[in-house]
């Protein structure tokens, strides 16, 4: 890889213009297992055993390396398969569009201390996130890192407020012992800013991925970025044939976040089979099947914006409607004492109004616990609820097969 300079001399700092070039020398794959602290590359155990495991990560990326060939979205893609992350071409070449700002460092002036506020934020508990570079000025020696806090990151690096077990890198791994010993002086510091409007936390580590895929950066002793545990659930945004992949939120919050959906929505739709908007259908797992969309996060938004209007403009938005099958046994309705003769099935507009009408039967069950009941398939005295045909697109019944046989593959059955 190299780069392409240019010098701005009225606020004294480089603009980088990325330009894919790979290539590679000899590397001896060893494969190495981390455990998190808060700070990302907290510690790591070397496991040797792994070292010529083909579908181990860490492999993967060496063996990439080594090839010489270009980085490309399949290639992080197939590297990250194991932590649910995945890049468009589209993204990944927006990604590469950022340009990173050199500071020169130690930070001791007020011009630079602003350059690094507008950067990485003012505060450590919250700001900008990113990708970080540091360049060994007499070596050329590279490291490269991210983080949701870029501000925080930094003040690890220029107030040495490192933790206890970040230390215990010095055993095995390269920048930090390396770092201490050399001082802030003898590196020069790149950071690249996203654009909080464009791109996503996860988006960070794509970047940060696709550079560690560079074998310049050899003050890195792992080659896999690694997403850390996840603070929810995962959602992945399909289309009705669950062929396209429009968005993968690793948690509600980001859902809510990104696009927009309440959490409590996202509960009532998740793993439901019911279409959210008509239009999207939302599991909590993943379809190895399935494309990946190329639709910018914006327009997607801007769709199911458009999207919720309408349903406004209508008054359905907040209602799905049910029905309740009676099952053998019922000792709570006769099905031809009831206004729907001949028929073992009663209809309702919503889950409320069916909620209302058990418990006028004497039969109380919250909204969260019948929305459970209707996912899983579980009948509740006798009456079995599902959400009405009406609720469904035409030719919806062949979806609803493949989900759940994708539900027994992933979901452990008790």
């Amino acid at each position: 890889m190299h780069y392409t300079i240019n010098r701005n001399v009225i606020n004294n700092y480089f603009i980088f213009d990325l330009v894919s070039d790979i290539g590679l020398t000899s590397i001896i794959p060893v494969y190495l297992t981390r455990y998190f602290s808060p700070i990302r590359t907290a510690h790591f155990t070397l496991v040797l055993a792994g070292a010529t495991q083909p579908n181990n990560p860490e492999y993967l990326a060496l063996e990439h390396i080594n090839s010489g060939k270009p980085t490309t979205s399949t290639i992080i893609n197939k590297i990250l398969s194991n932590q649910n992350i995945i890049v468009t071409d589209l993204k990944l070449k927006e990604l590469l569009k950022v340009k990173g700002v050199e500071i020169d460092l130690p930070i001791t002036t007020p011009k630079k201390n602003k350059l690094l506020e507008n950067l990485t934020g003012k505060s450590k508990y919250k700001g900008f996130f990113g990708v970080y570079m540091f360049i060994h000025k007499n070596t050329a020696q590279k490291y490269v890192g991210s983080s949701n806090l870029l501000r925080r990151r930094m003040d690890y690096y220029f107030k040495g407020e490192f933790t206890t077990s970040l230390f215990k890198l010095q055993e095995a791994g390269k920048f930090l012992p390396f770092f201490k010993q050399e001082g802030l002086k003898a590196f020069k510091l790149i950071i690249f800013k996203l654009d909080t409007n464009k791109f996503s936390i996860q988006d960070a580590l794509i970047l940060e991925q696709y550079f560690l895929l560079n074998k310049e950066f050899n003050l890195n002793t792992l080659r896999v970025v690694n997403a850390g545990s996840s603070k929810g659930d995962a959602v992945f945004v399909y289309d009705l044939t669950c062929k396209t992949l429009y968005y993968h939120a690793k948690s509600k919050i980001e859902l809510k976040r990104v696009l927009k959906i309440h959490t409590e929505t996202s509960k009532k739709y998740v793993d439901s089979k019911i279409p959210y908007l008509n239009k999207f259908l939302l599991l909590s797992y993943s379809i190895p099947t399935a494309s990946i969309s190329n639709i910018p996060i914006e327009e997607l938004v801007e769709i199911m914006q458009k999207e919720r209007q309408s349903l406004y403009i209508l008054g359905t938005r907040r209602n799905i409607p049910v029905k309740l099958e009676i099952q053998e046994g019922n000792t709570f309705v006769e099905p031809r004492s009831t206004s729907y003769s001949n028929t073992a099935t009663l209809n309702f507009y919503s889950l409320t109004s069916c909620i209302e009408y058990l418990r006028v039967l004497g039969l109380t069950i919250k909204r969260d616990t019948l929305t459970k009941y209707i996912k899983n398939g579980k009948v509740f005295h006798n009456f079995l609820c599902k959400y009405s045909d009406k609720a469904l697109p035409n030719n919806f019944e062949e979806v609803g097969l493949i989900i759940d046989e994708y539900k027994k593959a992933v979901v452990p059955q008790k």
